[in-house]
């Protein structure tokens, strides 16, 4: 590499003691500033690449007049920032920017490649676009791993693993119903996990040592595919960039084109322990202000939810954690705004025990159905990324994580699954129907549940990852949507595009407050009201496993909607409830045979959900 004296440029580079806010580097009407937070007891040195190579042009000292606590300042005047890239020395070893915005060195996708930074700049034209603020009683989440959804040579997709090739995929999301996708990390982390250091990091000597906290490559090849590690929190991640523009556009168009169809971004951050919690407030903001986003998930153990909070920068979006003892106290002192939202396992467990026809589970499914709040969301799900699969939960009842490399070891030993009679693939046609049918099953109780539901991407068309219900590192097949499913699994996809749709036309399904079970309006039936196989008679027997609920509602428009959950393996009879002025019922939908016996009498088939509105 050569190193070029400043004084040999052609123009002379003007240094002065910087601005140590914002931190990172900025651009202002007196050059770039550079705000690197260090320990004043050491040497910090800027250096001067040239632009697009790691050709150093000039290390630059950061002198004491430049120090502002344990903040280094520097200001360099008369030069562009699309002259150079950039990068930090600390006692001559290589040292992070924990506030850069563009990473040059990360484009490929698991390849090694020496690192520098690049001067953000923003001229993005937003065509007006702006923010959605749809409430999160109305809000259908479709969480998605950015390069795992495209990258099935089935997809579709020309610009496949992508921001943009997310785009490509917006009718499809439209068509499903979705209004808000939920982003896995998408911030560049190391996706790749190392066993040895190795040098020559952005061009420095080979002899050189590498801080700690630079996160050095090392040998080996073991890939972290989920993103839930530490990083460069401000800076989209490369590797998901076709090139076609820088990837903040391409993360810009991406949020652009999902606020013209109507649907939010929100994205999931994991804050490693240690991190600042000024870098963390900075990060959102940076995420907010600059590419529009809607809302962030985020972790609290780390994450500091009282400067969150009173930020007001922050104060439009959506929070998602889950923790509800934080929940609960931001919530209460913010009003019936909904800005917080609690997501964890707990809907997943009751509904697995409950369509698997455990023992005991009528009432704690009779209490999830109703689970909502007048402060806060609640967000339920059948399935997630650490989980099986909606398919893998009626196909497997054992982990089968050996290609992870850990011995089986990796993942919740506890799945609450079932496999329907036989593990893993099988041709038993009568298994096959009736694994199909729990997976509708499941998304029924998903979808006629209150709370914000969530889908993981590609369980609406029956995606597999093989019983692995741990796939973080699997980069491959397991871990892509396979596309082909969506043509074997039509009947899946239909049925869960319909309840969805069912969904926003029955707004007694997105309660804003959680039903009262009485009769506070005098309309003459609660709001809700629980049953059993006889109506205003619940049997939580513990070997009970079926309910029926429903829905009066006159109290946001007219009609009434009476919902069956029959898990029993027996078909079970249910007498239906007289309704006002003796209307009779019909069936809307069931993912089995319900046949009437008589005008309020019906048969429904075993393990089947069967939905009757006012006819």
């Amino acid at each position: 590499m050569k190193v070029i004296d400043i004084n040999k440029l052609d123009k002379k580079i003007n240094i002065s003691a910087g601005k140590p806010m914002p931190m990172g580097v900025s651009v202002n009407l007196g050059g770039v500033n550079f705000a690197l937070a260090g320990d004043k007891t050491k040497k910090y040195e800027l250096v001067l690449f040239e632009k697009g190579t790691t050709n150093i042009m000039s290390k630059i000292e950061f002198t004491e007049d430049m120090l502002y606590g344990n903040v280094f300042a520097m200001c360099i005047s008369n030069m562009s920032p699309s002259e150079f890239d950039y990068g930090f020395l600390e006692n001559d070893k290589l040292y992070e920017d924990e506030y850069a915005k563009v990473i040059n060195g990360k484009e490929n996708w698991s390849e090694k490649s020496d690192i520098t930074y690049s001067v953000y700049e923003n001229g993005y034209d937003w065509e007006n676009t702006r923010p959605l603020n749809i409430s999160l009683d109305e809000t259908i989440i479709y969480k998605l791993h950015v390069r795992g959804f495209t990258m099935n040579k089935m997809s579709k997709v020309k610009d496949k693993g992508t921001f943009l090739g997310v785009v490509e995929k917006i009718p499809y999301l439209k068509e499903l119903g979705i209004n808000a996708v939920l982003l896995m990390p998408s911030y560049e982390f190391n996706e790749i996990k190392y066993k040895s250091k190795v040098s020559n990091v952005i061009g420095m000597p080979a002899n050189m040592e590498v801080t700690e906290n630079i996160g050095a490559y090392e040998t080996g090849n073991e890939i972290n595919f989920w993103g839930y590690t530490a990083g460069n929190y401000l800076a989209p991640k490369s590797a998901y960039c076709t090139g076609k523009m820088s990837v903040a556009d391409e993360f810009k168009t991406m949020v652009k084109e999902f606020h013209k169809n109507g649907t939010q971004v929100f994205m999931e951050f994991y804050f490693a322990g240690g991190t600042s919690p000024y870098l963390i407030v900075d990060c959102l903001r940076h995420w907010v202000m600059e590419y529009k986003i809607d809302g962030v998930s985020v972790n609290f153990d780390v994450a500091p939810i009282n400067m969150i909070k009173n930020d007001p920068i922050l104060s439009g979006i959506k929070i998602i954690g889950d923790n509800w003892n934080i929940i609960n106290d931001y919530a209460e002192k913010n009003g019936n705004e909904k800005r917080y939202a609690v997501i964890n396992d707990s809907f997943l467990i009751t509904a697995r025990k409950f369509l698997k026809s455990d023992e005991g589970q009528v009432y704690d499914m009779s209490c999830k159905i109703k689970e909502c709040r007048g402060d806060a969301g609640i967000i339920h799900y059948i399935a997630n990324h650490n989980t099986f699969s909606v398919m893998d939960m009626v196909s497997y009842e054992r982990k089968h994580n050996e290609e992870n490399g850990e011995n089986n070891m990796d993942g919740t030993e506890y799945n609450f699954s079932w496999n329907c009679g036989v593990e893993g693939v099988t041709k038993k046609r009568k298994v096959i129907e009736l694994r199909r049918k729990q997976m509708k099953n499941a998304f029924a109780f998903l979808l006629l549940s209150q709370g914000t539901p969530m889908i993981y991407a590609g369980d609406e068309m029956g995606h597999t990852t093989k019983g692995n219900n741990n796939p973080y590192c699997q980069d491959n097949a397991i871990s892509y949507i396979n596309w082909n499913d969506l043509k074997a699994n039509a009947d899946l996809f239909e049925f869960v595009k319909m309840l969805i749709d069912f969904r926003k036309n029955h707004k007694m399904l997105m309660m804003s407050n959680e039903p009262r079970m009485i009769d506070y309006k005098g309309l003459g039936n609660p709001d809700l009201s629980l049953h059993g196989q006889l109506p205003w008679k619940p049997d939580y027997n513990y070997v009970s496993r079926c309910f029926a609920f429903m829905y009066n509602e006159d109290y946001v428009g007219e009609g009434k909607m009476y919902v069956v959950f029959n898990m029993y393996w027996e078909d079970a009879e249910f007498n239906l409830p007289v309704t006002k002025n003796d209307k009779k019922w019909k069936l809307a939908f069931s993912t089995d045979t319900a046949t009437f016996t008589d005008t309020r009498t019906v048969l429904v088939k075993e393990r089947t959900v069967a939905v009757f509105i006012e006819d």
